[in-house]
């Protein structure tokens, strides 16, 4: 970053020299030299450039005004609301003070478009929506009313990683899961290879998805789109061991009754009887195999059009809905 001020000291003033419009000082020069004492109020690292020699310009005009321009890099401090993450977008703020001296000596005043954004800046994950620079000199209890200034930044994620690592997968996962359904009742090692598969994978994503975030006590519109996702496979394996079970409860009774026959009198003759299976009587009144493999059909198109529309609310919400402590 360029950090440049402009101010005038009376100090400073010196008669014009023949064919020298102003005076270049070097870094040494430049200790001579009264300085605003400004700082930056939210920062958390900092330095100076000084290769090949400290990247600081002073100049000094016959009138007194002095330009004094400094090349740094800084980390500054930035709250983050990641409520819509990773549909969010974010207000990153600069706020310059001065820190000894009160506005009865030193008064900041942005100059004429004073944030300058240089040409093709890329950021990896965010870029520049807006800058707004304004005032915000503050009063402060026993000690005076100090000037300062403050540059608002508003940054939008890129989402495209997101969508190509984490909800691309994601969806391919819940859509495999649904293979199961096309499986027959009787494939149990296969449909439950399957089911544990989806649930796992979905689990290890979920977590690598978090893994680099950091830790709120809100719900992230990401955290959403997991545990869904995580509930569809895990509910297509609830399913797969509901159809399980009630085939093979039939398949017992009807195992069990499979050998034994009913003799009842036809009323022709008293000696002349008849036998019907038990078998038959039983698979009137289960649920049978029948039922199982008409749940795994109903499946096939329920969790479809259930995950469709969760997808259709998903994505309209999150690309409409403003946080209230979204920041202007």
């Amino acid at each position: 970053m360029y950090l440049r001020q402009k101010w005038q000291d009376v100090r400073a003033v010196y008669d014009p020299l023949p064919r020298v419009d102003l005076l270049e000082l070097d870094s040494r020069a430049m200790k001579q030299i009264w300085v605003p004492d400004m700082y930056f109020v939210n920062e958390k690292v900092a330095h100076f450039h000084d290769v090949t020699v400290p990247n600081i310009m002073m100049q000094v005009y016959p009138n007194g005004t002095i330009l004094y321009s400094a090349r740094l890099s800084m980390t500054l401090s930035c709250d983050m609301f990641l409520q819509k993450f990773p549909f969010d977008s974010q207000v990153c703020y600069m706020t310059l003070e001065s820190y000894s001296y009160s506005v009865k000596n030193v008064k900041f005043i942005w100059h004429h478009e004073p944030l300058v954004l240089r040409k093709n800046l890329k950021l990896p994950q965010f870029q520049f929506s807006r800058m707004k620079h304004s005032d915000c000199t503050k009063k402060y209890e026993g000690t005076g009313t100090y000037s300062c200034l403050q540059a608002n930044f508003y940054l939008d994620r890129n989402y495209g990683y997101y969508v190509a690592q984490v909800f691309v997968p994601s969806i391919l996962i819940v859509v495999l899961s649904w293979v199961s359904f096309w499986l027959d009742i009787d494939a149990v090692p296969a449909r439950i290879s399957l089911g544990l598969l989806t649930v796992l994978t979905m689990t290890t994503q979920s977590a690598n998805a978090r893994a680099h975030l950091p830790r709120v006590s809100y719900i992230k519109a990401i955290d959403v789109w997991m545990a869904i996702c995580l509930f569809f496979v895990f509910a297509a394996l609830i399913e797969f061991a509901y159809v399980n079970v009630n085939a093979r409860v039939e398949k017992r009774r009807t195992n069990q009754a499979g050998g034994l026959k009913l003799n009842f009198n036809s009323g022709e003759s008293p000696t002349e009887q008849k036998e019907v299976p038990v078998k038959r009587l039983f698979s009137k009144t289960t649920l049978g195999r029948d039922k199982a493999r008409r749940l795994d059909k109903i499946s096939r198109y329920v969790f479809p059009m259930v995950f469709a529309g969760f997808n259709v609310f998903y994505w309209t919400f999150y690309m409409l809905w403003q946080p209230d402590n979204d920041q202007e």
